[in-house]
């Protein structure tokens, strides 16, 4: 800072010949600017002042100095008025970290904002992991949970519910899960980046119990194809499993038990002024999130009192050699014989 004013009060020295008019234009005492110049030419090792009582000018040196300080400063002015622009209207790259299973909810927004902001493109990252938002250089994260780390501005947007489920082709061989204790004798499928290793924290009780699978993944499509094709039990928010539940690919279970709601969150690091690139983004995600959960199609929960499992239209379960379509009055519940449990409401 000090080497930066001294070249500025050589400059207006220079630029208005006299260390008394260059004390008045920078509003500072003469004393000041002499004592200013003498650092710098002490600095630097060179005279760079000829002054008498009646002029000042520089020597050969001084003139050279004179052109790159100049420059210095012009350039310095214009890095200012970039900036001062950049925080008028957004511009330059927005540095986006998003977890894997908000993506589809995030897009949508990301289109909108370059259709709005032409002078922006963005770097959006795709991540299971918490990323270091400084360290990784994010301007922000969009995440499906609260981060721990308490420097970071978090922000809420919305709130969704986990949903317990897998597909007829696997209750067609197996007892649905009545409460969640029953899960530790079903094939479980996790996802690796939840934090919570081979629990399923989710329930509002009767949940803290080590559950065992063989399939692990950090990527929720994978898990969802998985359940999809009968191989096990996935937990996954709502709305990544919302088409999957409506098309009758995936069936819930322990509805009355997965109360817990979970939050998106947008979170980055500035506590100061934060970049209107980004500021508008969040403003953006604020609006859109909560709109986009209420547009996705979840099936109805269930009371808790309700025991049963209701099936999406056009969902079938396969039980030996029986085939039934849901949602045609029929219950598709195999005889007691074959050990095998299902239940649900008829005509729902």
């Amino acid at each position: 800072m000090d080497r930066l004013n001294q070249i500025t009060t050589f400059v207006r020295v220079v630029e208005l010949r006299g260390f008394a008019a260059a004390a008045r234009d920078l509003k500072l005492a003469p004393s000041v600017v002499t004592t200013q110049i003498q650092a710098l030419e002490r600095r630097l090792g060179v005279r760079l002042l000829n002054r008498n009582t009646r002029s000042v000018k520089t020597t050969e040196v001084g003139a050279a100095y004179f052109e790159r300080c100049l420059d210095l400063l012009k350039r310095a002015d214009f890095a200012d008025d970039l900036a001062q622009s950049m925080q008028a209207a957004p511009r330059g790259m927005l540095r986006l970290n998003v977890s894997l299973p908000v993506v589809d909810l995030v897009t949508p927004v990301i289109s909108d904002y370059a259709r709005q902001y032409p002078e922006v493109s963005v770097r959006m990252i795709v991540t299971g992991r918490y990323v270091d938002l400084i360290e990784e250089q994010f301007d922000l994260a969009v995440r499906h949970g609260m981060p721990n780390n308490g420097s970071l501005i978090v922000r809420t947007l919305a709130e969704f519910s986990m949903v317990v489920c897998a597909s007829p082709e696997y209750f067609a061989e197996r007892p649905m899960p009545e409460k969640p204790a029953d899960l530790v004798n079903h094939n479980c499928l996790f996802y690796t980046d939840s934090g919570a290793g081979d629990r399923w924290p989710v329930f509002s009780s009767d949940g803290d119990m080590h559950l065992h699978g063989n399939l692990q993944s950090n990527s929720a499509p994978a898990l969802r194809s998985a359940a999809e094709n009968g191989q096990g039990i996935v937990v996954m928010p709502e709305f990544a499993v919302a088409r999957s539940l409506a098309a009758g690919r995936l069936i819930p279970v322990l509805q009355q038990y997965t109360t817990v709601k979970k939050p998106i969150t947008v979170i980055y690091p500035h506590r100061g002024l934060v970049p209107t690139k980004t500021a508008t983004f969040v403003e953006m995600l604020t609006k859109h999130i909560p709109k986009a959960l209420a547009a996705v199609p979840c099936p109805p929960r269930r009371a808790p009192e309700d025991r049963g499992t209701v099936l999406a239209e056009g969902a079938t379960i396969r039980a030996g050699r029986r085939t039934e379509r849901a949602g045609d009055g029929i219950d598709p519940r195999p005889s007691a014989s074959n050990g095998r449990a299902y239940s649900r409401r008829v005509g729902a």
